[in-house]
């Protein structure tokens, strides 16, 4: 294939690399430049894209969804992660606030829910069961996994909200 025009490569490896998985309009570019066939790229993208084989708002709802699942990550990270694979900052926000919605009862009470699930399986039980340093450590580790820090406070006892 290395006879091939650049074009037909560019597409040949695009295609390729989204076999493996879904991926970003950035990803896509990106890989077309390690390959040296950045000058095909905008070209390549709007193949796909009128394929349908490349859509960053459908590739965003599917990662955020999977990223904010029960006991993974919190709505900070998850962003972070979605931007790093080149979705654009509104789009990944509200991507996750959906996926967070969906999967408990609104963004505020979603969140505090991700976050008590990851809570108990951190700590293999109920959170509020653990001495004030195990909970300490557990709260750093859930601020860490992109948990905001009121969500966290309410998961841990530190103070009773009470609007939840």
């Amino acid at each position: 294939m290395s006879d091939a025009p650049p074009l037909a490569r560019a597409k040949n490896l695009a295609l390729r690399y989204l076999a493996a998985r879904a991926r970003t309009e950035a990803q896509v570019r990106a890989r077309l430049a390690r390959a040296e066939l950045a000058a095909q790229a905008d070209e390549v993208v709007a193949w796909l894209v009128r394929l349908g084989y490349l859509d960053d708002a459908a590739y965003a709802r599917a990662r955020a969804g999977a990223l904010v699942a029960p006991g993974r990550l919190g709505p900070r990270l998850a962003v972070r992660r979605l931007r790093a694979a080149g979705i654009e900052g509104e789009r990944a926000r509200a991507a996750v606030a959906a996926a967070i919605a969906h999967a408990g009862e609104g963004t505020a009470r979603g969140e505090v829910a991700l976050c008590r699930a990851l809570a108990e399986r951190r700590a293999r039980g109920d959170p509020g069961a653990l001495d004030d340093r195990a909970r300490r450590r557990l709260a750093r580790f859930l601020l860490g996994r992109g948990f905001s820090a009121s969500a966290v406070a309410q998961v841990l006892g530190i103070f009773e909200d009470s609007s939840a």
